[in-house]
């Protein structure tokens, strides 16, 4: 069975006049759902609405609407559309989930998400799974007229950056192959780190998928290959993580491990997606180990091991 759809409304006379929000949440339509890998799944969609939207960094984030299966989905507001979710009956509320914009057509209003297929465990997961051209949800993208500060992404490598540290899982590969896709000319080395579910998920990545290492999880716990891969490193700054460290370190309950490097300068840079106990692991090993400064270094958890994040 397919998912529900909104009814469209009708178009308002007059011209639209919308507030200069850095998000706003509108109306798209699948146009086609594709396996890319035999982990992920790549669902096109586009703009139901004439309205501008867009992507101010690579690792763009955008936040989906996912109706309830059989539900029929509810049509939000484009702004305080938080609100009036939270007024919603718990049993008609779409599930709110973050991704990343894989590819964008602004002139054609569309956008690709790429999903990791979990089958049925998950929402997303399980809504991209039955998702059929025709479906409709609601995503809150970026405003492509919003006059203020762009946000949303943590990539903001320093004009001087030469060397860099890339690590993620697969919740990090759509993020991490725009990433490789435009990264500055004044980079000369890049250590590029992906632990995935299965072999083959390279095929998601695209072009780029030689650039990158590969570490197929094979049922190992997430995130184990990743710490054991920082050792792996040729950049001078990590040559401290060239001998095995003894510590770990965990997620306390309601704990978000989200530290985006913030006025960023020097040679080096490390950016650093994944779930969340490995992404403080590492940023730990890269702080006190290889004594870096903490400006040279973005991490954020993008998921928890046996938690729901939104």
């Amino acid at each position: 069975m397919s998912s529900p759809r909104m009814q469209t409304l009708p178009e308002a006379r007059g011209p639209r006049i919308l507030p200069d929000s850095a998000y706003l949440l509108l109306g798209f339509e699948v146009l086609l759902r594709e396996r890319i890998s035999p982990s992920f799944l790549r669902i096109t969609f586009v703009a139901q609405e004439d309205i501008g939207f867009t992507s101010w960094g690579p690792d763009q984030r955008v936040k989906l609407y996912l109706p309830q299966r059989g539900t029929l989905a509810p049509r939000l507001p484009h702004t305080g559309w938080n609100a009036a979710w939270q007024e919603l009956e718990p049993a008609m509320r779409p599930s709110r989930r973050s991704y990343t914009i894989r590819n964008i057509r602004v002139a054609s209003g569309e956008l690709d998400i790429d999903f990791v297929d979990h089958g049925v465990d998950g929402p997303a997961s399980a809504w991209a799974s039955r998702a059929q051209p025709g479906d409709v949800i609601q995503i809150a993208v970026p405003n492509a007229n919003f006059s203020g500060k762009p946000i949303g992404y943590e990539w903001r490598p320093p004009n001087s950056v030469s060397r860099l540290l890339i690590l993620g899982d697969e919740t990090a590969l759509p993020a991490i192959s725009n990433i490789i896709d435009c990264l500055p000319k004044s980079v000369s080395s890049v250590d590029c780190f992906i632990e995935v579910p299965k072999a083959g998920d390279d095929a998601a990545a695209g072009d780029i998928a030689s650039r990158i290492t590969w570490l197929n999880r094979d049922g190992d716990v997430p995130g184990a290959k990743l710490r054991r891969a920082l050792s792996y490193s040729q950049i001078p700054e990590l040559t401290a993580l060239k001998h095995k460290h003894g510590f770990e370190k965990t997620i306390a309950e309601g704990e978000r491990m989200w530290d985006p490097a913030a006025n960023t300068s020097g040679p080096f840079y490390a950016w650093i997606a994944a779930e969340g106990s490995t992404v403080k692991y590492v940023r730990h090993a890269l702080l006190k180990q290889c004594d870096l400064p903490k400006t040279a270094v973005s991490s954020m958890g993008y998921w928890y091991l046996g938690r729901p994040f939104h």
